[in-house]
């Protein structure tokens, strides 16, 4: 359970129908009914009662809205403590998506502005979703997401609604990404989605929207979730270690610096994959940034767009 979802409940419980609130979040329904059904099994009993004309709350579900309302008022109010403006501090205030390569812009930064008298940097990690919201509402200045081909268009409507601007950075094509200790390269064998199946697949909690987990190629669709053996986890260091120590796999893009040396994993290019990854900053239009802040935008530019080289 997160704030997330308890946004997305009281959503639902607003519009009175699971369709309705997903067009209004700009998420699928399948997405927004699997977001429900994740959070009635967390708190053990039913949230809502469904029928042909749409849902209701059931009595466990009234008072369980009551709270969320409560939270999510307070989380409101946290926010609105944590814009104070702090005069004289440089600032760089980025949420991304979770990739290692922005993450690595975000290090080049600070490591080069480490000498700078008084600042205050920080990263916030999440969903697509996740990122929009936090550059909407002044959590960061700077957001950094990637987006699948199916969900763009939904995406980029929610932008122009909330009055951000999104720059492309790089179209990227997905990658196989394993350990290089993978039993199937010490074999000498071919790394494809077809021989990696009953190996076990990594994957985030979470991110139905904003990652390719099926995968098309020019003969046939794959959708991982279907995988015989999956796991999930929250967090890019608890992915990455699982994927160095094991012949588990998951998805990811071309490999970045420290991949290799720090984790010893590799990406393997999915043979005739036909799905894209759009890479892009979001901004606040008219907003003003810090220098770290233009520094970052232009590190991660230069980044992405080399990753881009390297695919044509």
């Amino acid at each position: 359970m997160n704030v997330k979802h308890l946004e997305f409940f009281c959503a639902v419980a607003q519009y009175g129908s699971i369709n309705k609130a997903a067009q209004a979040l700009y998420i699928s329904q399948p997405h927004l009914s699997h977001i429900i059904r994740d959070l009635e099994e967390d708190v053990g009993f039913a949230l809502l009662e469904r029928s042909k004309q749409g849902v209701s709350l059931t009595p466990e579900g009234q008072r369980f809205l009551e709270h969320a309302r409560v939270i999510l008022q307070e989380m409101e109010n946290l926010k609105q403590f944590s814009r104070r403006p702090q005069p004289d501090k440089d600032r760089l205030s980025v949420s991304m998506t979770k990739f290692s390569h922005t993450m690595e812009s975000f290090n080049d930064v600070c490591v080069r502005n480490q000498q700078t008298q008084r600042f205050s940097y920080s990263l916030n990690e999440g969903t697509a979703i996740d990122v929009v919201d936090d550059v909407c509402g002044g959590v960061a200045d700077v957001g950094v997401i990637h987006v699948a081909q199916h969900a763009q268009e939904r995406l980029l409507s929610m932008l122009k609604e909330k009055n951000l601007e999104f720059q492309p950075l790089a179209d990227l094509t997905p990658h196989i990404v394993i350990s290089r200790n993978h039993q199937l390269v010490r074999q000498g064998a071919p790394v494809t989605l077809e021989s990696l199946r009953d190996y076990g697949f990594v994957r985030y909690f979470g991110q139905y929207e904003d990652f390719i987990y099926n995968i098309s190629t020019d003969s046939r669709q794959l959708d991982l979730n279907g995988s015989p053996k999956i796991i999930y986890v929250y967090g890019r260091a608890a992915l990455l270690h699982l994927i160095a120590h094991s012949n588990f796999y998951t998805i990811g893009i071309q490999s970045f610096l420290t991949q290799d040396s720090m984790y010893q994993i590799i990406s393997v290019p999915i043979e005739n994959c036909t799905e894209r990854l759009t890479f892009g900053l979001i901004t606040r239009k008219g907003g003003e940034l810090t220098q770290s802040e233009r520094e970052f935008i232009d590190d991660v530019t230069a980044r992405y767009r080399k990753i881009q080289a390297m695919e044509t």
